[in-house]
């Protein structure tokens, strides 16, 4: 993980766990994220809350404590609080210039590269697999919430079509179309910030419906079916958890 990457991560897990702990709680916190969950994927901020609600008052607010987490990642950057911990690390660069270069992208804001294709493969599956877990009676519901918070201006209009036609087949016709391939959602290859902004946006509108814990089981769930039936995209969906 770069440098500001992880900084970024340590300032949400800050923010979201700041209404809760005072101070010299919080910071032991944060140490024990860093130490055991700033590497691993994002849905199991569960077992972090699980280990940092020891304290029977914290129990009872594990809850809210997973959901202000969940939502402090996908904060924009620049809506978090400071970094904590600014003195004593080396200061983040401001030179983009000397990151790894991304994608090539093109007028569409489609992207060139065949791993692209096999991250958009991934995501397609992974969308799939984590859809068929919302309770029926609320699915219809949550792919509505999932549709209105589709971000027309930044999305490349590949992608928003894409995301529009899956979300806008009902069940009635997924039924009526049995000979359709395991994964209806077929996405165009794109940056893969995208991609990850959209499984993390959908997570949210998942935990706000369902709650964190079933929205944490239910995404567990989903990546291991993709990791099970599509074995070989597995390195490429770890990129977008």
């Amino acid at each position: 993980m770069k440098t500001h990457e992880l900084v970024d991560k340590r300032r949400a897990v800050f923010t979201g766990l700041k209404p809760f702990l005072p101070r010299e709680d919080l910071m032991a916190a944060l140490h024990h994220w860093e130490t055991h969950y700033a590497e691993r994927p994002r849905f199991t901020l569960q077992r972090f809350v699980a280990d940092i609600c020891q304290d029977e008052s914290l129990r009872e607010r594990r809850s809210a404590i997973l959901l202000s987490l969940v939502q402090a990642m996908n904060m924009p950057v620049q809506s978090l609080l400071p970094d904590p911990l600014a003195g004593q690390l080396p200061q983040r660069r401001s030179d983009a210039s000397t990151d790894v270069p991304t994608d090539a992208t093109t007028k569409d804001g489609s992207v060139k590269t065949g791993s692209s294709a096999s991250v958009a493969a991934a995501f397609s599956a992974l969308m799939e697999a984590l859809s068929s877990r919302v309770p029926l009676s609320q699915r219809h519901s949550f792919r509505l919430d999932l549709l209105a918070s589709l971000n027309r201006d930044t999305l490349p209009p590949p992608l928003v079509s894409a995301m529009q036609h899956w979300l806008g087949r009902d069940n009635a016709e997924r039924r009526a179309a049995p000979d359709q391939t395991e994964s209806a959602l077929n996405v165009p290859p794109v940056p893969e910030a995208l991609l990850q902004a959209l499984v993390n946006r959908t997570y949210v509108l998942l935990a706000e419906r369902i709650g964190p814990v079933s929205a944490d089981r239910a995404l567990a769930d989903a990546v291991t079916q993709v990791r099970d039936t599509h074995p070989n995209l597995d390195s490429h969906l770890n990129q977008l958890l």
